[in-house]
Order: C-alpha cells, then sequence, then structure tokens
C-alpha cells in the first residue's frame, strides 16, 4: 500500500516541473526533500507503532491535541486526498488522450473521467480484501515500469547534461521545487489510513513506511537520471518520460512509456479511493462530522456513503479544477496535517500516560519539534499562495465541525 502510494504522478511529472526551477539542481532538490522527508518518516514510524485502528494522521492527532486541531488534521488530509484524485484524474485523460485526442476536451473528457470514477469506485465498495489484490497488481505493473524505463534508457544517459552549470536558485524556487517532490513522496501515511484493516499495523505500518521512502527515493533518483541524461530540455514537455522513450525508441517508444503511465496513475487513484473515504470514517466515529458519513453497508461491510461522497467530490473536482492547482493546493493541506501530527508526538513525549510505541524514536520530542520547523518553513517559501484557499476549506470544515457537536448524539453502532 505504501509503495503504490508513491510511485505515482509525482515520478511522471517531477522531472520537469523540478528542472525548470532548479536546472542542473535538481538532483539536489531530490536529495534535500528525501533529507527533509527523513525525521518525518520516523515520526510518522514512531506514531504508526502507537496505533491498531483506522484514521492514520488523524488519529495521531487526537491522541495528543485538542479537538479542534486533531479534527483539522483529518478534514485537511480528506481534502487533500480529493484534490490529488482530481489531479491524477486530470493527468489520465491527458496521458489516454494520447492514444484518443478526442478525450481531451469537452464532453468525452467528462465521460471518461466519470467511467474511471465509477469503475474504482465500484472496486473500493467491495471491500479492503478486492481492492487489495487490484492494487497489488497495479503496484506489480508500476514497478515493472519504473525498472524497465530505467534499465532501458540507463544506457543512453550523456554525462555532460547532468552538469550544473547555473548557480543555486534562491531559497523561494528551491522550496517551491521541494514541494513537488514532496507531493511525489506525500503518500507515505495512506498506509496508515487502513491500518485499523491490516493484520499486524503495528509492527507492519513502521516497516512499510521506511522502507517503502527508501525504495521510492531510489525508483525517483533513476526516472530523474534517464530524463536529465537523454532529453535536450527535460522542462519542454509535461510528459517527459514519454518523450524520453520517443526519443530513444520512436513512436513505439512513446507509446510504452504512456501506457506504463497509465497504470501508474490508476493505481495511485486507486490506493487514494480506498484510503480516503476511511479518513470521513474516522472523524464520524469521533462525532466531529454527522454518524451517516460513517454507515457500513450491511453486504460488503464498508462505510459506502463515505465512499461515494468521497469519490463524486473527487472526481468531481477533476472535471472542474486546474491540475497545477490542485496539486500544489493538496501539498499544502497535506503538509499542514503533517505538521500538526509532529507536534502531537512533541506532547505526548512528555505523557507518561500516552500510547505506547513498538517503534521507539530516540530523542522523539526534540526530533519531532524541528520537523514540525522543518515544514512550516517550507510551507512559508512554498506555498504561500494556496495557504488563503486552504484556509477556506478549513474554515468550511469548522463549521461542518461545529453543527455536529451541537448535534444529539445517538447510541453506539458497529464499525467496519
Amino acid at each position: 500500500m505504501v509503495l503504490n502510494a508513491m510511485i505515482g504522478a509525482g515520478m511522471l511529472a517531477a522531472p520537469a516541473k523540478v528542472y525548470a526551477l532548479a536546472g542542473g539542481w535538481s538532483f539536489v532538490v531530490l536529495a534535500a526533500a528525501a533529507l527533509a522527508l527523513t525525521p518525518l518518516i520516523l515520526c510518522f514510524a514512531d506514531l504508526s507503532s502507537r496505533f491498531s485502528g483506522t484514521g492514520g494522521p488523524y488519529l495521531y492527532a487526537r491522541a495528543g491535541l485538542p479537538a479542534l486541531p486533531a479534527f483539522a488534521v483529518g478534514w485537511l488530509m480528506w481534502f487533500s486526498q480529493a484534490m490529488s484524485v482530481a489531479t491524477l484524474s486530470s493527468l489520465f485523460v491527458t496521458y489516454l488522450a494520447g492514444f484518443v485526442p478526442a478525450l481531451e476536451t469537452g464532453l468525452p473528457r467528462y465521460l471518461t473521467i466519470a467511467a474511471l470514477g465509477v469503475a474504482l469506485t465500484g472496486i473500493v465498495l467491495l471491500g479492503i480484501r478486492q481492492s487489495a489484490r487490484a492494487s497489488n497488481v497495479l503496484i506489480v505493473l508500476k514497478v515493472g515500469f519504473v525498472i524497465a524505463f530505467a534499465a532501458a534508457g540507463i544506457w543512453f544517459v550523456q554525462g555532460q547534461r547532468l552538469a550544473i552549470d547555473q548557480p543555486l536558485p534562491t531559497a523561494i524556487p528551491f522550496a517551491q521545487a521541494m514541494l513537488i517532490y514532496l507531493f511525489a513522496y506525500s503518500g507515505f501515511e495512506r498506509g496508515s489510513v487502513v491500518a485499523g484493516e491490516a493484520q499486524d499495523p503495528q509492527r507492519d505500518v513502521p516497516a512499510a513506511l521506511i522502507g517503502g521512502v527508501l525504495a521510492v527515493t531510489f525508483a525517483y533518483a533513476a526516472v530523474l537520471l534517464v530524463c536529465m541524461g537523454v532529453l535536450d530540455q527535460p522542462a519542454a514537455n509535461d510528459r517527459p518520460l514519454a518523450e524520453a522513450g520517443r526519443q530513444l525508441f520512436g513512436p513505439a517508444g512513446a507509446v510504452a512509456v504512456s501506457a506504463g503511465a497509465l497504470a501508474v496513475i490508476v493505481g495511485t487513484i486507486l490506493v487514494i479511493t480506498i484510503s480516503m473515504p476511511r479518513m470521513l470514517l474516522a472523524l464520524s466515529e469521533q462525532e466531529q462530522l454527522p454518524r451517516w458519513l460513517g454507515a457500513v453497508h450491511p453486504r460488503w461491510r464498508t462505510p459506502h456513503v463515505a465512499i461515494v461522497i468521497s469519490s463524486v467530490l473527487g472526481f468531481g473536482f477533476a472535471m472542474m479544477s486546474d491540475l497545477l492547482t490542485a496539486l500544489t493546493i493538496a501539498t499544502a493541506a497535506r503538509l499542514t496535517g503533517y505538521v500538526l501530527c509532529c507536534i502531537s508526538l512533541w506532547r505526548m513525549s512528555g505523557r507518561p500516560d500516552a500510547p505506547q510505541p513498538r517503534f521507539s524514536l530516540p530523542f522523539r520530542g526534540p526530533i519531532a519539534l524541528f520537523t514540525a520547523v522543518l515544514f512550516t518553513g517550507v510551507l512559508a517559501l512554498g506555498a504561500t499562495k494556496e495557504l488563503p484557499p486552504l484556509a477556506a476549506v478549513l474554515a468550511v470544515g469548522l463549521v461542518l465541525w461545529a453543527v455536529s457537536r451541537r448535534a444529539p448524539s445517538p447510541g453506539p453502532r458497529s464499525n467496519p
């Protein structure tokens, strides 16, 4: 689940977008993003080893923060996933239009997004086991795609193209470039969102987080190496991997890479579609959103109301929103949630009654506080334009939270 979430659209778009901002320093940006992510991953490994329930970041925030900021984490993480579905669905249509150009605009585009949404939502409605089977097939396709692309392209890399021939970018464009790779990495928490449905989440999730990030870092580095070492202008095309395939192997190479990219995109959307409604479920279970959002289907044993609402929101955004705007807002929302989770860990580190971790992070308090400050700085530098609309989204959530708090509490219900 973790690996499937992180090998996605970030890998397909990052080489061009990062190169446009950082040029030959792109590998330094990737290294900086990976280094910045390291303490965050360690914090999440510590947090995830304390809990076995559904909810991931929201569950962690609720254990160490007051009710309002804990709700903000869950709401923002859910919204960021909806924006990610919108981003990836638009990217799916873009790649598919390489085979059928008529699908790129108008009614055919809407129908394509709707068909994609119905198919993936149907898989998720059938339950976590069926979803996991489809996810496992797609992760094999995605990893195979990365290995094949890197293995085929590595022999054509020209060393002189990797030379750094420009000054180091200033702080703001460097932070913006980091945000692109942080978006690519940001799916790591989705495995912990559905932790309550795993056999031994306190053991499995920390190992999956650490191992998944290491594997994905090597994958991103290999893809970036081929794109920078093969393409004359890596930033000139929004589909740099397909363009590299075309330059190396002609039209057949572009078709093969585009087909692999579609598998990567579908796999990533499926993972998000699985985890996104579980966040609404967790908020509903805590009566911070209306409890009917957590209703469980009597046959499939899945939160069908939350699944349908989440899918309608995500795939509906795909029909209306700008891809780049959705991507950047999704990243800002996730990073805000990450910061609050780190603050929660910092608060729990001084509480003897806090849940005990099975993965014990040394100096967890100082590391958690440092990580929160670090990502606050990245947000302040790289996501200034995204913060006002994000505040509006949070305000809508807080209104729903206040309404739910005033509603009478019904009796207990069974969990999926």
